[in-house]
């Protein structure tokens, strides 16, 4: 099997079938023969999305369906495609033809120039303010903790080679992050500009609590947020010691000076913020650590079609 093509589907009853009939008139024009579409249902609330999925499946030997046991979110759903591809190429697309299926060949070109990952680069979101505005902050946030390469942009229309799969399932905890994953598997990494398309029908299913709980992620890969809340934690007291030994000065020199009752709250409740914060950071790391400890599952299959007999998605 040459190409791998994975397509995480939630509500995307409308626009599945459209996206599996282009993709593969754009591998017959490549005169590409040997591929797989990994359609993977993270547990859609209608019942029309997993229908069209299995007509599919029945009409296409090629066409694999995973249907999730519950909504695992759509990074775990890559997982979940992920561990069962079998082509030498892996290529992950979205479901709603904001990523078409005509840009593979470039995409595909960019890989055979020596390249292990490439990622499209649109040339204008087609996502709202807030979701733009997030997306700049969180790809801020990872050039400082996971060492990104600030002229690389991350999107979920990617193709990578097989071995990056071959590393990448190796991670079996639920919190999965496909940035952190990436960039701790390779560095031959580039993009290639393309067109992001209006969405066609619906919408997003990302509203802030999704993107959050996403972004949130990459507290598995890196350490750094809880060494930032170490160094707060000691300005912090740095500060505390060297206001009270002014004001201790200070009343020494001037016995008559009132205490400062508004000041002494206002430092109160910042120090007390602070430590509140680096708690909660803490407790982030203690709790998602539990987890993965408590062997909570990344995705669980409730069924799968067109797909020879494995356990957890491996041979």
């Amino acid at each position: 099997m040459k190409f791998s093509v994975i397509v995480p589907c939630y509500n995307s009853q409308d626009t599945i079938s459209e996206l599996v009939e282009l993709t593969r008139e754009v591998f017959g024009q490549m005169g590409e023969e040997e591929y797989e579409f990994v359609l993977v249902n993270d547990y859609s609330p209608n019942r029309e999305t997993l229908q069209e999925l299995l007509r599919l499946a029945g009409r296409y030997p090629f066409v694999k369906v995973i249907d999730l046991a519950k909504n695992f979110g759509q990074a775990n759903a890559q997982m979940a495609g992920l561990n069962f591809a079998e082509g030498e190429y892996i290529i992950n697309m979205d479901d709603d033809l904001q990523t078409h299926p005509s840009h593979i060949p470039a995409l595909y070109q960019k890989l055979e120039e020596g390249y292990d990952l490439v990622f499209a680069r649109y040339k204008k979101k087609q996502h709202n303010f807030f979701r733009n505005l997030l997306t700049r902050m969180g790809a801020k946030f990872d050039e400082m903790c996971l060492e990104r390469p600030k002229d690389i942009d991350f999107t979920s229309f990617f193709i990578c080679r097989k071995f990056i799969r071959d590393e990448v399932i190796k991670y079996t905890y639920p919190y999965s992050f496909m940035e952190g994953l990436f960039l701790r598997t390779a560095r031959n990494i580039a993009n290639v500009e393309v067109e992001h398309l209006p969405r066609q029908h619906g919408q997003s299913g990302y509203n802030l609590r999704k993107l959050v709980k996403l972004w949130s992620n990459f507290t598995n890969f890196t350490v750094l947020p809880l060494r930032i809340a170490g160094i707060i934690g000691f300005l912090s007291a740095l500060g505390g010691f060297l206001y009270a030994l002014y004001i201790v000065i200070k009343k020494l020199l001037d016995p008559g000076m009132p205490m400062g009752y508004a000041s002494l709250i206002c430092v109160v409740l910042i120090f007390f913020g602070i430590t509140l914060f680096c708690i909660g950071m803490l407790g982030e790391y203690v709790g998602r650590t539990f987890l993965c400890v408590n062997n909570s599952p990344q995705y669980v299959v409730r069924a799968a079609y067109n797909v020879s007999e494995k356990k957890d998605g491996k041979e």
